[in-house]
């Protein structure tokens, strides 16, 4: 059965909501991925991790998540990492709805 956004949406926000509360943004990626959507790594650097996925349904509404892991130290110190999940629910262009949440590990 193919998902419409607005059920993907749905979906993709509470694991977005479980990644925080367990710390690990690869409760969302594999949602993601289960649910169809399109995108994976996106060309980081030593510092930082982005995944970029998308989905359209059948009506041509978009879902898109981005998540971004990136390391907050500077010289001398040791700071945790922050990790910030963002979905979209995108219909006619114009974002219908928004997600986003993040923590630090």
């Amino acid at each position: 059965m193919t998902l419409s956004a607005e059920q993907l949406f749905d979906e993709l926000k509470q694991a977005i909501d479980r990644s925080v509360a367990e710390e690990s943004f690869a409760v969302v990626k594999s949602a993601a991925e289960a649910g169809g959507m399109v995108g994976g790594e996106k060309d980081g650097n030593v510092t930082t991790l982005e995944y970029q996925y998308g989905y359209t349904d059948s009506t041509l509404a978009q879902v898109t998540l981005a998540i971004k892991s990136w390391d907050t130290s500077s010289p001398g110190q040791m700071k945790p990492d922050r990790n910030k999940m963002t979905i979209e629910l995108i219909r006619d262009g114009r974002i219908e709805q928004s997600h986003t949440d993040s923590y630090e590990d």
